[in-house]
């Protein structure tokens, strides 16, 4: 797996991380605030939550397997996509916006 794949996969973990920690904390700052129903509806809106972000994390660490094996495949290919972005992003960011 190339260096950028695995940076990319590293970030997504710790992304997820935080977000897993943020939906812990909710869940018990609603247990200990708050009426019954509220914290059961919270508690399934964190459980909700919770396996959206497992789903994107698989998906996220699938597509940046994909992504490195196909710039190994088609490096110049690669190049040129990225060139192509840094040039929209350039014309963008220096574009008049009145």
């Amino acid at each position: 797996m190339s260096n950028t794949a695995k940076k990319l996969i590293t970030e997504l973990s710790d992304d997820y991380g935080v977000v897993v920690h943020a939906l812990g904390r909710m869940t018990k700052n609603l247990g200990e605030h708050g009426d019954d129903a509220i914290a059961e509806s919270a508690r399934g809106f964190v459980h909700a939550a919770s396996k959206l972000a497992d789903s994107l994390k698989a998906q996220a660490i699938a597509v940046a397997k994909e992504a490195g094996e196909e710039v190994r495949e088609h490096p110049i290919s690669a190049a040129a996509l990225a060139a192509a972005a840094v040039g929209l992003l350039g014309y963008a960011l220096t574009r008049d916006h009145s």
